[in-house]
Formats: C-alpha cells, structure tokens, sequence
C-alpha cells in the first residue's frame, strides 16, 4: 500500500460517500415523488385507456412491493357516451408468471377487485371489450390475465343482482385463447359454483366461437345468460336459469345442446302482443334434452307447468285448430279468451313431428284446468307435423320461423 495525504483520503472518503449514499438516496427520493405526482397518474390512466379503448379514470394509486400496484376509485367509462361501465373500490394488479396446460411459463397479471360495480346497459360495451381481446385486436395475448373479486353487483335501474367469490381469467390455449368465469350467488349453499366459459378457436376456418355455461344447482337471472345468447332475452325480465348449455359458432348459425330449467318465463314476451292471441302468466320450462346444429333445432323435449294465466281468444282457437288440442263443451264463446288455474303438458319434437300429453292435476290427458275439471285435453292423433305448430304459434303475417324446428327429412339431411 502506498502511502495517501491525508488530503487525498477525505476526497476519496467524500466522493464515495456522494457516490455510494447521497446519489442513490437522491435518486431514491426523486423516483418516490415522481411516482406519487399527478402526471404519472394520468400516464397510467391513458395507457390502460388505450389497452381496453375505453375511457379510465383512478383517483390514486401506489406501488406497495415491487411489481404490485394498488389503485383506488377505478371507474371505466364508454368514450363516446361518457356512460359509467365498472367501478371498483380497489384494483390491485400484481405481475407473474404462470405455467399453461402445456407446460409453457407465461408472463401473466393478477387482477384483485374489490366491490365492483357495472351497469346492465353497458355490458355490451364491455362484452366488445371481451371480443377484441379474444380475436387479438388489443392487449397482449401471450399475457395471462387473472382476475378475482370479492363481490360483483351488477345493476338494473333500481334492481341489482349480488355476484360473490368471483375467479376467472383470459388465456392461450392450444388452439386458440379463452375466457373463463366462475361465480357463486347469494344464500345458496353449494361446493359447486357457476361456471361459464367462451372460447375463440383458430384451428377451424373462419375462427369461431364457443360458449358454455354449467349453473350447479343455482339459478341465474337470463338477462345474464343473454349477454352471450340474446335469444333467451325474449323470456322475459325476470325469468331465470339453471342447467347446462354447450354451444359453438358456425357460418350457418349456432350448433349444441342445451338441458335444464327455465323459472318464470313470461308467457307474454313469447307470444305476441296482440290482445287477442297474448298469453298471460309466469311459467317454468324444463327442457330434458335440446339439440340443436347449424341453426336448426334437431330435437328438444320437456315439460311446460303454469297457472293461474289466461289464453288470448286467437291463440285458444289456433291451438285447436292446428294442434288438434280439444277443448271443453263448456267453453267460452269462440273468439273469447280463456282463464285457466293450471295448464301443464309434456312435449317431444323431433324429425317425426309434435307430440303433446297432459301433465295437469292428475287428471288423464288435461292440458289445462279451470275449477277442478278440465277444459283442454291433449290431441287424440299423435304425431302431428311441426308444420301445425309453426302455424299455431306464428301470425300468417308474420316472418316463417320453419327454418328453426325439424322436418320429416331433417334427420337425412344433417
């Protein structure tokens, strides 16, 4: 060792102790506050904006380990509306890294809500979200996307539907990328949670889509379930579901099946708003078995149980008329309409035709009853071709729906 001036020494005693504590305190110190200022708030607002192509806005945020952020007040608003979409208390991302079902070590974000909020009539807007994150027009596919929350409401007007325990996640699969949901409700006391899923598949050509839901033995509002299958919408506002439903996308239309339960379908939103054919009352819908390919119902089975309910006067004579349903001696005038305290009937439509049995106050063959007797009673001539039904249920001036029900050469032709 060569001898230093105790000069030289200070100075190196100086620029290490500058070099080594105050910078590294400074930069420290410098990086904290930039963090905490109001332009990197707006900086992280505008690029989650441009990840989801929607409006975001946080009130704050913060880094609490390293590659952990917590935000608080989340709101996600449509651009051109200006509509409130989601809400959340606290949005806490934390990034990772997780292993597929191949093996593969993938990048992957974590997403904890808490209390989060969104509106019916803006979950459209939201499922397009969805959509262009499954065909790979925004956001990073290779990115695992994991998301839980402790409660979802999702609110109608002044209704609201309570959503608890919520897992699920966007992925890479082998042959395409994924979205799953899993749920449990309120007051029900079950291991198995409803489960929901939409695949983008891209070994088929064009890319199509596919969409399952398993309830368990919950019910949910079909005002959920329309988000992906609009159809059921028509069921009306309170009716709900609970079963299971497989489906998959086609250049013909969807193809799957369906089995389960539908409670309180509005029998009013079915048939058609004229006074003369409307049918009023709630009823429950038990489909065993629906098969349907392309567009094209195959076969589907069930039972029908409702009461009280009035037949409209046009619908009752449409049912005798085309469905050989015959009616009570003691029927109101034609034309009039017919109040029931019970209407129940089994159903089976298949490449053969209708079938119809009674399933009413144990009564032999009643469709329907009104004070302890029956007044309708299934056809004596079985089957019947679904052409009979198509006519029944569907006003001459009206678009033909026979497209959508089996005919006698169906079974060849699929």
């Amino acid at each position: 060792m060569f001898p230093l001036h105790d000069r030289t020494r200070r100075q190196i005693c100086m620029a290490a102790f500058l070099g080594l504590c105050v910078l590294p305190t400074l930069v420290v110190t410098g990086w904290s506050i930039a963090r905490h200022l109001p332009w990197h708030k707006q900086a992280e607002e505008q690029r989650i904006s441009q990840e989801l192509g929607l409006n975001v806005s946080i009130e704050a945020m913060r880094r609490t380990l390293p590659g952990v952020v917590r935000y608080t007040g989340v709101k996600l608003t449509d651009p051109e509306t200006g509509q409130e979409l989601l809400r959340c208390t606290e949005l806490s991302a934390t990034w990772t890294s997780m292993t597929d079902s191949s093996g593969k070590t993938r990048p992957a974000i974590v997403l904890a809500a808490t209390q989060a909020e969104s509106v019916v009539r803006g979950w459209e807007r939201l499922h397009e979200v969805l959509r262009r994150r499954l065909e790979c027009q925004a956001g990073q596919p290779e990115i695992e996307v994991r998301i839980t929350a402790d409660q979802w409401t999702l609110r109608s007007g002044d209704e609201s539907q309570v959503f608890q325990a919520i897992e699920g996640g966007i992925g890479l699969m082998s042959n395409g990328i994924q979205a799953q949901l899993a749920f449990r409700l309120p007051g029900v006391n079950s291991s198995r949670p409803v489960r929901m899923r939409v695949v983008r598949n891209r070994q088929v050509s064009p890319p199509a889509n596919s969409f399952d839901i398993d309830t368990g033995p919950s019910s949910i509002p079909c005002r959920l379930l329309a988000t992906c299958l609009k159809e059921v919408s028509a069921l009306g506002y309170n009716s709900r579901f609970s079963g299971y439903v497989s489906t998959f996308n086609t250049p013909d239309g969807w193809s799957g099946e369906l089995s389960g339960q539908f409670f309180g379908v509005d029998l009013g939103c079915l048939t058609r708003r004229n006074a003369a054919t409307a049918t009023v009352g709630t009823a429950d819908v038990t489909l065993r078995k629906v098969k349907f390919h392309r567009g094209r119902i195959d076969e589907i089975a069930g039972r029908i149980v409702c009461g009280p309910g009035i037949l409209g006067g046009k619908m009752l004579a449409a049912l005798v008329t085309y469905l050989r349903i015959t009616p009570s001696p003691q029927l109101p005038i034609a034309g009039e309409s017919l109040a029931f305290d019970h209407l129940g009937l089994d159903f089976w439509i298949d490449n053969r035709g209708i079938r119809i049995a009674g399933n009413c106050a144990d009564l032999p063959g009643a469709v329907a009853v009104a004070g302890g007797r029956a007044i309708l009673t299934q056809p004596a001539a079985q089957p019947q071709p679904v052409a009979l039904l198509i006519q029944a249920l569907i006003p001459e001036t009206e678009a033909p729906v026979a497209c959508l029900l089996p005919t006698p050469n169906a079974a060849k032709t699929n």
